[in-house]
């Protein structure tokens, strides 16, 4: 069974090359028996040629799924999709399909520690850190650009017990055969 990874998509490109992108996303024909949404059947509706392979011949993997609508902004637009354990190549197929396209990307999935984005400028996704943390049956998640913003946050919410990522350490040690923890992960910029 797969690990479903959460995907911020962000293209920027010519607005009719987006049109036609929201257009898929939006209208496209179930053409496998892959469930509805399938990013290779918004893939075929794009090019009608696209047989899951790439220019060189070797083969594309989709795993992914369209999961929310798509907002056109001018010459961005932005959608999310949920894909099996981490980023797909639905990007990459775009681009071969659009060449004047860019396609920026944010994917985690916090059951393997994936958290990658392509946007090495901090174009669209600032972020650098995600925490989350069950501490006493209570959760509580966020995103962080600094590092030091991360530790401030984790000491408020430890009262003041937990400041370092040493005490994060520590903890995560002493609470090993409870539900309490605090998990620290730093978003790779690929």
């Amino acid at each position: 069974m797969a690990n479903w990874a959460w995907t911020n998509y962000v293209i920027e490109g010519p607005e009719e090359d987006l049109k036609k992108i929201e257009q898929a996303l939006l209208h496209h024909d179930k053409t496998s028996d892959a469930s509805d949404d399938w990013e290779g059947d918004v893939l075929k509706a794009l090019d009608s040629t696209w047989d899951g392979r790439y220019s060189d011949g070797t083969i594309q993997t989709m795993r992914g799924f369209i999961a929310s609508t798509p907002e056109l902004d001018g010459n961005t637009l932005c959608f999310d999709a949920e894909e099996a354990w981490g980023i797909t190549d639905f990007d990459d197929a775009l681009m071969e399909i659009f060449p004047n396209i860019k396609v920026y990307w944010y994917c985690e999935e916090e059951g393997t520690g994936f958290f990658e984005t392509n946007d090495k400028e901090s174009k669209y996704f600032l972020d650098n850190y995600h925490v989350d943390a069950c501490i006493n049956n209570c959760y509580a998640s966020d995103y962080f650009i600094e590092e030091d913003r991360v530790y401030e946050w984790i000491k408020n919410l430890t009262n003041g017990k937990v400041c370092t990522p040493e005490d994060v350490e520590d903890f995560n040690t002493e609470k090993e055969d409870t539900d309490d923890y605090i998990n620290v992960y730093k978003i790779e910029r690929v």
